[in-house]
C-alpha cells in the first residue's frame, strides 16, 4: 500500500532567499517563530545574513552533533565565498561540551572565561559577520553560572541582546518545560515597554525555528510578550521555484523488524550505493538497533555491502568522537555522514542532521507524529525523487492513536498523489487528538502552563546572581513577570516552617535545591562509561543500561567506569528489566528524612509523600499554608527539590 507525496517548492526571490528567509532577515518584529517544511533552509537564511549583512548571529541547537555539523558547513560555506580560511574559522565558534574538552586539552583553564572574552570581541562594524553555534546549556550556563569571574561582572542577558543581531533557537520544538526560561528572558527583555512608545533592550531579533512547530504564542503571553510584537512566519509552497523535495513514493510495509527489512530490499540497497547515493534506515529504539547491529553487519557482507561505507548513528555511538565496531562499521558524532552511503541510525538523526543524497529510507515511525515528519522529511532533498518504507507493526498500532490516524490516510489515498501539507494536516490533527488543549493549525504540541513558572523561577536565578548589579539587576526587577512574583511569595510562606524548632537548616536547604532545578534546562539521565578490555568505551544511560544489559552485575567497577570483559554483545540479556526505572532523591522542607522516588509520575508521588514523611516531627496542620505553599512550588513548576541517586548533593550546585 503506497502513496506519493507530490513534488513541492519554495519561492525564490532577486536576492536567491525564499519569502520565509527573506522575512527572518528582514522583518521588523523583534519575536519570529518559523514554520517551515523541512529542507526549507531556515538555518541557511542566517548563514546569509552572516555572509551579506555583516551579522552577528548567537545560534543555539539542541545536540552537540548538530551543533557540529553547522560549524563545519559554515565555515566551508565562508571560505567557498571567497573568505581565507583562518578569517572563516575565526567567525565562527562552537560551544559544546566537545568544544569544552578541547579548550582544556589545549590548555585553557577558565573555559567560561574564555567564553565570555569571545562574547567580548564580537567586533560590531569589524567589516564581517561572525557566528556562535552553541547548546542551550552552554549559553545558560554564562548567564547564571555559579561564580562571579574577576573583570566579566558587567557581562549577561543584556550584552547578548545587544551584541548580537540574531539569537536563533533551531529546532524549538525540543524545548521542555523546564528550559523554556533561557528562551523566555530573551522573549521578554526584547519586547517590555520600557517608557512609553519605547520597547525592549538591545536590538536583537529572536527566532524561533522548526519544521515540526510548537504552539508556542499561548506560552510567550504568559511570560508577558505582546502578541504584536510576535511574527508568525511560515513557507507558502508553490509548484516552480527552488524544489524542496522531489515527488516521494511513500510506502507501508510488514516486516518483524526492520533489520528484516533492509535485508528484504538489500538488492535495492546495494543498486543505491552502486549510484553513489545514500540510504537511510531509522529506528525507533537503539537497543534493538545494538541487539541486530552485529547480525545485521554479517549479512549485509554477503549481500554485497562494503560495511566501511556504512555509519551507525545513535546517542550511545555518538557518546565518543570516532570508532569503528568489532564488524567494522564507523560511529561517532564527529564522522560526517557524507562521506557514508548506509546509515543505520535511530531519533538521533531527526534533529537538523541532512544527508548527502538520501533518496531511499526504510524506517520506523517514531513515538509521536512530529517524529514521523522529521524522519520522513531527511529524504529526498533538494527536488530529487525518493521511496519511504514505513514499517508499522499492530502492537504500535494499537498504542499509538496517530498511528491508526496515519494508515487510514494512506488506505484512503492508496496509489493516489498527495500533496506534503495534506500529510501535514493528518500528522498535526493526530498530534492535537492526543494534547491535553486545543492547538494553533499545523502545530505538533504545546508546552504546559510550568513552562512559564520554570521561567519565573530562572528569572528569579538571574535576579539573583551577583553579576547583575545596579542598573541591569534593576532592569530584571522592574520587568519580572508575574510568575516571579508568585514563586517568591510561595518562598517566602515556605519559609514560616523556620519557626518551628530546628527546621531552619531543613527550610534553606530544600529551597536551595529547588532553585537548583532550574541549572538543567533538560531532563537527561547520567550516564556511565563502559570500557572493553581493548579500552574502547562508550556511556549509556544507567537505566537503559540496567534493563538491557548485565553489565552492572557481571561488570568490575573503576571509580565512574565500569570495565567488562570481551564484547559488549556478550552482556544483552534474554529478557529485559523492566523493573529498571530512573529515581530521584527527593527532600522535603521540614525534615533531613529524604525518600527515593520513581522519576515516572514523580510530582504526585513528592505530594504524596509530603504528607506521609516524618508525621511526628510536624504536622500538617501546624503550619498548613507552609506545607500548602511547597506543594504548589512542586505543582507549578513539575520540579522537585532532589538529585540523581548516582550524583552527590554537594555537587548539584557545580559549576557548569
Amino acid at each position: 500500500m503506497e502513496i506519493t507525496i507530490a513534488r513541492h517548492c519554495v519561492a525564490k526571490g532577486g536576492d536567491g532567499l525564499s519569502p520565509l528567509q527573506h522575512a527572518l532577515l528582514h522583518d521588523a518584529h523583534p519575536i519570529r517563530v518559523a514554520d517551515a517544511p523541512t529542507g526549507a533552509g531556515k538555518s541557511y537564511a542566517f548563514q546569509r545574513a552572516l555572509l551579506e549583512q555583516e551579522a552577528r548571529i548567537l545560534f543555539i541547537v539542541p545536540t552537540r552533533r548538530l551543533a557540529q555539523n553547522l560549524a563545519g558547513a559554515l565555515v566551508q560555506e565562508l571560505i567557498e565565498a571567497g573568505w581565507p580560511q583562518p578569517r572563516a574559522e575565526r567567525a565562527v565558534a562552537l560551544w559544546s561540551s566537545d568544544q569544552t574538552l578541547a579548550l582544556r586539552e589545549a590548555g585553557v583553564i577558565n573555559v567560561s572565561g574564555h567564553r565570555l572574552r569571545q562574547m567580548q570581541e564580537l567586533t560590531p562594524h569589524a567589516g564581517h559577520g561572525e557566528m556562535i553555534i552553541a547548546v542551550p546549556e552552554v549559553v545558560s550556563g554564562l548567564l547564571i553560572r555559579r561564580r562571579v569571574q574577576a573583570g566579566s561582572d558587567g557581562l549577561g542577558v543584556f550584552d547578548l541582546l545587544n551584541d548580537f543581531d540574531h539569537i536563533v533557537f533551531d529546532e524549538f520544538h525540543t524545548i521542555e518545560e523546564r528550559g523554556f526560561g533561557l528562551a523566555a528572558v530573551f522573549a521578554r527583555l526584547l519586547t517590555v515597554e520600557r517608557e512609553v512608545g519605547v520597547r525592549g533592550y538591545g536590538g536583537a531579533k529572536l527566532s524561533f525555528l522548526s519544521a515540526t512547530p510548537l504552539d508556542l504564542l499561548p506560552t510567550l503571553a504568559q511570560v508577558g510578550v505582546p502578541a504584536d510584537q510576535i511574527a508568525p512566519l511560515s513557507e507558502t509552497l508553490v509548484d516552480e521555484g527552488r524544489p524542496l523535495h522531489g515527488d516521494v513514493v511513500l510506502s507501508l510495509e510488514e516486516a518483524p523488524t526492520l533489520s528484516a527489512l533492509i535485508l528484504k530490499h538489500l538488492p535495492a540497497i546495494a543498486a543505491e550505493l552502486e549510484q553513489g547515493r545514500q540510504v537511510v534506515a531509522i529506528f525507533d529504539s537503539v537497543a534493538n538497533l545494538e541487539r541486530e547491529l552485529t547480525a545485521l553487519a554479517r549479512r549485509l557482507t554477503a549481500g554485497g555491502i562494503d560495511l566501511s561505507r556504512v555509519l551507525v548513528i545513535n546517542s550511545i555511538r555518538d557518546s565518543v568522537a570516532r570508532g569503528l565496531t568489532a564488524a567494522g562499521l564507523a560511529f561517532g558524532r564527529k564522522q560526517n555522514p557524507h562521506d557514508f552511503g548506509l546509515i543505520l541510525a535511530t531519533a538521533s538523526v531527526e534533529m537538523g542532521v541532512t544527508f548527502r543524497q538520501a533518496n531511499f529510507m526504510l524506517m520506523e515511525p517514531g513515538m509521536e507524529p512530529m517524529n514521523f515528519l522529521q524522519r520522513y522529511g531527511r529524504a529526498a532533498r533538494r527536488g530529487e525523487d525518493g521511496r519511504v518504507m514505513l514499517r508499522l507493526d499492530s502492537d504500535k498500532q494499537m498504542r499509538a492513536g496517530w498511528l491508526r490516524q496515519l494508515r487510514a490516510f494512506i488506505e484512503e489515498h492508496a496509489g493516489e498523489e498527495v500533496g506534503i501539507e495534506a500529510l501535514t494536516n493528518v500528522l498535526s490533527r493526530a498530534a492535537q487528538a492526543t494534547g491535553s488543549g486545543p492547538l494553533a493549525p499545523g502545530t505538533f504540541g504545546q508546552l504546559s502552563k510550568r513552562a512559564n513558572f520554570c521561567a519565573g523561577l530562572y528569572w528569579n536565578a538571574l535576579m539573583a546572581h551577583p553579576s547583575y548589579k545596579k542598573h541591569q539587576g534593576a532592569h530584571l526587577f522592574k520587568h519580572r513577570p508575574d510568575a516571579c512574583k508568585t514563586l517568591y511569595r510561595l518562598e517566602q510562606d515556605v519559609r514560616r516552617l523556620e519557626a518551628q524548632p530546628g527546621c531552619k537548616e531543613h527550610v534553606e536547604r530544600w529551597l536551595k535545591l529547588f532553585r537548583e532545578q532550574v541549572f538543567d534546562l533538560r531532563s537527561i539521565e547520567p550516564r556511565v562509561r563502559v570500557v572493553n578490555e581493548r579500552g574502547e568505551a562508550l556511556e549509556f544511560g544507567r537505566v537503559w543500561l540496567r534493563r538491557e544489559t548485565t553489565v552492572y552485575e557481571r561488570g568490575t567497577y573503576d571509580g565512574d567506569e565500569i570495565h567488562i570483559t570481551g564484547n559488549f554483545d556478550d552482556y544483552w540479556r534474554e529478557d529485559k528489566d523492566h523493573s529498571a526505572e530512573r529515581t530521584w532523591v527527593c527532600y522535603f522542607p521540614h525534615t533531613g528524612e529524604t525518600r527515593l522516588l520513581p522519576v515516572k509520575g514523580l510530582v504526585p508521588a513528592w505530594c504524596k509523600a509530603l504528607t506521609e514523611v516524618d508525621q511526628y516531627r510536624i504536622e500538617w496542620d501546624d503550619e498548613p499554608e507552609a506545607f500548602e505553599s511547597a506543594t504548589k512550588l512542586v505543582q507549578l513548576t513539575g520540579l522537585v527539590p532532589g538529585h540523581d541517586p548516582e550524583i552527590p548533593v554537594e555537587s548539584v550546585s557545580g559549576v557548569l
